[in-house]
Parts: structure tokens; sequence; C-alpha cells
């Protein structure tokens, strides 16, 4: 059985090691910020850690303390968190075809989030796609917490709001996927998306604006079903054309001037001739 963590044979090329280091160390400031709200908010140390622990989201946590601090019950901080986290069901869609289907990806479903998605993006294949989803939500899973804890203990030294450490990821992250902004549609998305979130925003409770940008996904849908349905009525059912040639061969004379190489596409073989029939020839 393959360890979880294996990541030898120079799986990885060195720019993703740098970029996963630069990640890092964003996550540990913006974890700093989330500890220090928090710990402003009146959260103990025990409720910091085990939220940057299981929800391991970083929008989620700051939008479960945002609405507790504002004075909301607990379970519409809750709703709310897993609404912002929900956009990991669009994230496990970009990863699922480069996990592995065995134990290895219920404990990796866990580490599934913006850096981790991103980061996969710069494998070259699924191998090395998993091996750097793998280092990036190895680091995240040690170091926000570990960051929520020192920014709990430092409290009101940090002012989170003054620095501004939320900003640092948009930029990284854009940096990460401006490779695949060069694909038209993929670009088309990804404004529309931004243009829906950035209207949305102003009308929306903390941290849900964003999650409104997966709305381009129905698009996605709509158009594919419309695809499909072009090709349905242009083409007819798949298979019959496969089945008018099976008529065909079995017709007997409609045989004549047939192409053997629709045959071959059809997946019928066309019989030798017997030696009798050579002789007659």
């Amino acid at each position: 059985m393959g360890s979880l963590f294996r990541t030898g044979e120079r799986v990885l090329p060195g720019s993703t090691y740098r970029a996963v280091a630069i990640v890092t160390i964003t996550i540990i400031a913006v974890a700093l910020s989330y500890g220090a709200i928090s710990a402003v908010s009146g959260f103990a140390w025990w409720q910091t850690l085990l939220l940057a622990m299981f929800a391991l989201g970083g929008a989620a946590e700051f939008t479960f303390v945002g609405v507790i601090a504002a004075g909301g019950a607990p379970i519409l901080a809750v709703l709310a968190g897993l609404l912002v986290n929900s956009r990991n069901f669009a994230f496990g869609i970009a990863v699922g075809p480069f996990f592995p289907q065995d134990w290895r990806a219920l404990i990796a479903s866990h580490w599934i989030n913006d850096e981790s998605t991103a980061i996969s993006r710069t494998g070259r294949n699924d191998r090395a796609r998993w091996h750097a989803f793998l280092l990036m939500g190895a680091a995240i899973a040690l170091m926000w917490p570990s960051g929520a804890m020192v920014g709990q203990w430092l409290g009101n030294v940090i002012d989170a709001d003054l620095l501004g450490l939320d900003a640092a990821f948009p930029i990284i992250l854009f940096c990460l996927i401006r490779g695949d902004l060069k694909n038209r549609a993929t670009l088309s998305l990804t404004v529309a998306g931004i243009l829906i979130a950035v209207a949305l925003t102003p009308l929306l409770p903390l941290g849900l604006g964003a999650v409104t940008s997966l709305s381009v996904f129905v698009l996605v849908a709509a158009g594919w079903a419309v695809r499909w349905l072009l090709g349905r009525r242009r083409g007819g059912l798949p298979g019959s054309r496969r089945g008018g040639l099976l008529g065909r061969r079995r017709g007997g004379a409609a045989d004549e001037g047939r192409n053997p190489a629709d045959d071959e596409w059809a997946g019928t073989a066309i019989e030798a001739p017997t030696g009798d029939e050579e002789g007659r020839a």
C-alpha cells in the first residue's frame, strides 16, 4: 500500500514547491488575522482551533465568526459557513479526475479548497496533480490551525482590518490560474462570475457574494443541454446508423455498392471467400 504523502522520484518541479511555499506564507498571515478576530469576538482558544481544523475553509471561518460577533444566532452562523464552503463542490469536480479511488480519497477530500485546487492545476499529468494537491493540502492542514492559534494568543496586538491580509489570497490565486485564462471559454465564464459576485456582494450578507459566482455553472449546464438536444435532432439516436448498416447487410440485394469502411465502423466483419468461391471467381 502506497504512502499517502509519498512525493519522491521528482514528480513535482521546483516551481511547484516555490508556489506552495509562497501560498503557505500567505495562509499563515491570514490565519493570524482569523485568530485575532476570533479572540476579539470572544471565542475561546479551543473553539478557534476546532473551527480551523474541521472547517478548514478560510472564508467559512471568517463568516462564522463575523455572524456571531454581529449578534447572529449560532445556527445562522453555521448555515452561512456551509453556504460559503459550498464552493468546494466545484473544486471537487475539478480534482475528481485525478483522485485515487481508494481510502486516500476519503482523507484528502477534507483538504479540497481554493489553494490546493489551484496548485494541482500546475501538474503536467494526473500523478503530478495528485502530488501537488497533497503537498498544498498538507501545508494548509498544518499551518492554518497553527497560525490561528498564534493569532488567538496575540489577541488585540494584531489589527486585522488595518493589515488587509485578506487581499493576498485573491492575488495569489489569480497568479496560479492565469494560464487557464488563455482559454476563451474559461475566461468568459470567469469574467461572468466576477461580474455576478461584484454586483450581488453589496446586497448579500458577509461572505455570500463570492458564492454567487458559482451560478455561471447554470450557464454551462444550459449550454451542454442545448448542444445535446441539437445533436440528437441532427443525428438521431446514438447507434441508429449502426442499426441501419446491419439491416442493409441482412437485406441481401441492398448490400450492393456498400462501402467496406462502413462495415468496419459498424463493428461487422467481411467474411473471407471460401475455396469454392475462389475457384468460381
